[in-house]
């Protein structure tokens, strides 16, 4: 063997093996960044999620002083008694339970305390109480069973109110089922 060929042969073996290494310089770079792009994404997302949505204390939640309106049958007539409940279902998580009589017109009002009911602007749904009052009981036959008070809080209903968009003068109609 030629000497110059041994030597090209041996600078070529050693650019060989110095490629070989730069290779694996590159893929461990690469495995490097794909490692921080996912820990990077996967942090934001515990980020997001742990942050949840809405609020999660009355802090900021607009207050309403009064909620007031008429309740309506299913015919279009007004309730002429009973106990409106108010759920809350979604908005601000410490929204509580709102309740008020309804009045032999259909009428019924809501208001504010400082101690015992404070009322969030939010989504409610409503029930309808007919148990409070012997002489209500007559009334549970025209109220659909959709609406009638149960003690559970996931018992469905169609009948929903939004505070933030309406507090007064709100017309509640039920529907028949």
């Amino acid at each position: 063997m030629h000497v110059g060929a041994f030597a090209s042969a041996t600078f070529k073996g050693q650019e060989f093996l110095e490629s070989i290494s730069e290779r694996n310089k590159m893929k461990k770079l690469i495995l490097l960044n794909t490692k921080t792009l996912f820990s990077v994404m996967l942090l934001c997302l515990l980020s997001c999620v742990s942050t949840g949505c809405g609020s999660s204390s009355l802090d900021g939640a607009k207050e309403v002083p009064e909620v007031n309106g008429t309740v309506l049958l299913p015919t279009g007539t007004p309730l002429k008694g009973g106990k409106i409940l108010l759920r809350p279902c979604g908005g601000v998580r410490n929204a509580r339970k709102l309740s008020g009589d309804i009045n032999t017109d259909g009428s019924f009002s809501i208001r504010s305390n400082d101690k015992d009911q404070t009322i969030i602007a939010s989504d409610y749904k409503v029930f309808i109480s007919l148990n409070t009052d012997p002489k209500h009981r007559g009334l549970k036959r025209l109220v659909p069973k959709k609406y009638q008070d149960v003690s559970e809080d996931d018992f469905e209903t169609d009948l929903f109110v939004n505070l933030a968009e309406q507090a007064d003068g709100i017309v509640l109609k039920m529907t028949k089922g």
